[in-house]
């Protein structure tokens, strides 16, 4: 990367060098300083209105800060002035898919597949867009031709499994789940997918094994909290749902959710202490509760009462 010291003292010594301030600007947005780079690109702008690179570097600095509609009207700008760009193109494919434009992404795509010798992300961002219109024979198309050309990317192979799964075809599914693990034994969400698999085909003890490695990768993650213990209850393994949720607790001390949870189980283990106690505490944080929070205070106003 150019030294961003080296690149001032040149503007220093000749302002005029638009050259050297375009680069200085593109410097600038790779160490972050995205704002101070946008104001060299728009001052640029205005001397060479006509110029696609300009026009696409402030639709990259916008669409770094999250201005998706302002990246887009410079991406489209500086495609009118190059129609056949490939990096504009899928740029503002990109950015067609933040804003929920997804059949303007997908024809702007499609035309770097017709057209181009497309990159594994081209591949990948159809597969997401078919996936979001639930075209899922599509999604799964041009999924596996990502996953053909980068079979080492475990984002791509796990949404090419969540896919395979829709359509009824739990055997691949399960398979892709299994090579993302490998590529990646942390991915919690690969295990929470597994499990849901296997809740599905009601075998008990497989979603039991890969929810507590969810857990196990991600202690944070509530809906595979609920479903561990909603399933050691129903196996009447109510010892391992209070050590998950003791566990849980620990991670997360001010979420009302694990403590409502603890005070149900409780609440089966006949011990009315540790159910009101857990009760309150899910009161105390119903900032975080997810539940109906009048419904919470009058059951706690029972528990009192009884």
């Amino acid at each position: 990367m150019p030294d961003i010291e080296e690149l001032k003292n040149k503007l220093k010594e000749n302002p005029n060098d638009y050259d050297t301030l375009n680069e200085y600007a593109i410097a600038l947005s790779e160490i972050g300083e995205n704002e101070e780079a946008l104001k060299n690109f728009i001052f640029l702008k205005k001397l060479f209105p006509d110029d696609d690179s300009v026009l696409y570097n402030i639709g990259i600095i916008l669409e770094k800060l999250k201005r998706y509609d302002d990246a887009m009207i410079a991406y489209t700008n500086a495609l009118n002035l190059s129609p056949d760009n490939t990096d504009i193109k899928f740029n503002l494919a990109y950015v067609y898919i933040k804003l929920d434009k997804l059949p303007e992404a997908e024809k702007l795509l499609l035309s770097i597949v017709d057209n181009d010798n497309p990159d594994f992300n081209v591949f990948f961002y159809l597969g997401e867009i078919y996936s979001k219109l639930k075209k899922h024979s599509d999604a799964i198309q041009y999924l596996s031709k990502a996953v053909e050309l980068n079979n080492d990317d475990v984002i791509a192979k796990f949404y090419l499994a969540y896919e395979y799964n829709l359509i009824g075809d739990s055997d691949t599914a399960i398979k892709l789940y299994h090579e993302v693990i490998e590529k990646n034994p942390d991915y919690s969400w690969a295990y929470y997918n597994l499990a849901s698999i296997y809740i599905n085909q009601n075998n008990d003890e497989k979603a039991l094994l890969y929810l507590e490695r969810t857990v196990k990768s991600n202690p944070k993650d509530i809906p595979a909290i609920k479903l561990i213990v909603k399933l050691y209850i129903k196996n009447k393994k109510l010892n391992a749902a209070e050590r998950i949720l003791k566990q849980s607790i620990l991670a997360m001390p001010q979420e009302a959710d694990i403590y409502y949870l603890m005070a149900s189980l409780y609440k089966l283990l006949d011990s009315k202490i540790n159910y009101i106690k857990y009760l309150a505490l899910a009161q105390k944080y119903i900032d975080t509760f997810s539940g109906d929070a009048d419904l919470l205070k009058s059951e706690l106003n029972d528990a009192y009462k009884k």
